[in-house]
């Protein structure tokens, strides 16, 4: 009795999508693996069995697949949770009107120069200040002289 290998490698890779949607794993890891076995399968032609390399680019396409699907999951999940935001009223170009980033709550890091309203700045003297006094001495100086 022959393992239906292909069969096999499909039901895992279902398996493996599934997951890799619920925990949000990368969805560019298949495709990755796809291209490395891509590689193989071209070195396996090359060396001399094609039945070998037909084989392995029946995994490829699958693998290809399900990186291309798994994409487009993570495109539609992305737009899903995106909060929709009104233009303003007699508006005709919508990337005029950006919104501010600290309003949007799905940013992937924070900017380091983001949300400073919200953190306490120190105040910087001025590294002279002596100097302001060196100056009106001399401002000084050069009057009398006149």
């Amino acid at each position: 009795m022959a393992v239906p290998y292909l069969g096999v490698f499909g039901v895992l890779l279902v398996g493996y999508m599934a997951y890799s949607f619920w925990e949000r794993i990368d969805p560019r890891y298949p495709i990755a693996a796809g291209l490395l076995l891509l590689v193989a399968t071209a070195v396996t032609e090359e060396l001399g069995a094609s039945a070998s390399a037909d084989v392995l680019a029946e995994y490829v396409f699958l693998l290809l697949g399900a990186g291309v699907v798994l994409l487009l999951l993570e495109q539609l999940r992305g737009r899903r949770n995106r909060p929709a935001t009104p233009l303003p009223q007699g508006s005709a170009h919508p990337e005029e009107h950006s919104t501010d980033p600290s309003q949007q709550r799905d940013l992937p890091t924070q900017e380091p120069l983001d949300h400073l309203e919200q953190q306490p700045v120190a105040l910087v003297d001025a590294p002279g200040g002596h100097d302001d006094q060196k100056e009106q001495a001399g401002d000084g100086q050069s009057e009398d002289r006149q």
